[in-house]
């Protein structure tokens, strides 16, 4: 069985699955007997590198960073198709996190928690911009732990009890102070159109980004969670482990909180 480290998309717009040895698949809809359909492998992945995939819903492309490295594919189902390389973080910064995609940019969070980079989307396989800028630093004095969004609606950092919006008008950032979650988060996955969903402490939080955003609790199973993505609006599909304590298995939810979770079956490990 494949260990997946990683899951991008959302139930109703597509699934994508990263293992731990650089394997990809993607699934363009779940049900009861989804068809995976392998992607071509990450190209100089290593084994155990903390990695983080990226799919926004409805995009046909997913980013891989590993190690220093940021790759992203725009054929996905396609074993041969060829991984593009992203402009490589400035020297000595450690990636603890990345959001957005290759078509509007992306932003990076340093290793160090304080810092955050920006990069223009790609044009023709290359940035618009010339290279990664740092961004303002977010309104809370902590470092940021987590990121999640995009550019074209904003994005969201977590820091530790705290959150805040960033915009990019093209004139300059803009940061807004947003409530505080409620849990200590380790995962957030959404967007500011469809709401955000955050899992901490064994429990899972809405962020409902309206006029006046909030966070509220969700019921979730006693999942032991591996990895989750998705939004309020378009469903979530987790990774979760099984009594080894790999991430094997993968269920779902349409309406996370109001409805109840279903298992898809995972694909299996590749075939040597």
């Amino acid at each position: 069985m494949s260990n997946h480290i990683h899951i991008a998309g959302s139930p109703a717009r597509g699934i994508v699955l990263l293992s731990d040895d650089g394997a990809v698949r993607s699934l363009g809809q779940v049900a009861p007997t989804p068809v995976w359909l392998e992607c071509s492998q990450v190209a100089g992945f290593v084994r155990g590198e903390a990695a983080f995939a990226c799919l926004l819903g409805g995009a046909h492309y997913t980013t891989v960073a590993h190690g220093t490295a940021i790759r992203y594919l725009s054929s996905l189902g396609q074993p041969q198709a060829r991984w593009k390389d992203v402009a490589s973080p400035p020297a000595g910064t450690g990636i603890a996190g990345l959001a957005g995609g290759p078509q509007e940019g992306y932003l990076l969070l340093g290793a160090d928690g304080r810092s955050l980079y920006r990069l223009a989307g790609m044009t023709d396989g290359r940035s618009a911009g010339s290279g990664w800028k740092p961004c303002a630093a977010p309104p809370f004095g902590d470092k940021a732990t987590l990121i999640a969004g995009d550019w074209q609606h904003g994005m969201l950092a977590l820091g530790d009890g705290a959150a805040g919006k960033l915009v990019n008008d093209g004139t300059g950032d803009t940061w807004t102070a947003l409530p505080a979650p409620p849990l200590a988060i380790d995962m957030v996955t959404g967007n500011f159109e469809d709401g955000f969903l955050a899992y901490g402490e064994g429990q899972l939080c809405m962020l409902s980004t309206g006029a006046q955003p909030s966070w509220s609790r969700l019921s979730m199973p006693s999942f032991d969670v591996r990895a989750l993505s998705g939004n309020p609006a378009h469903g979530l599909a987790a990774v979760l482990a099984d009594s080894s304590g790999d991430g094997t298995l993968v269920a779902y939810a349409l309406r996370p909180g109001r409805e109840a979770w279903s298992l898809a079956l995972a694909p299996q490990a590749r075939r040597r």
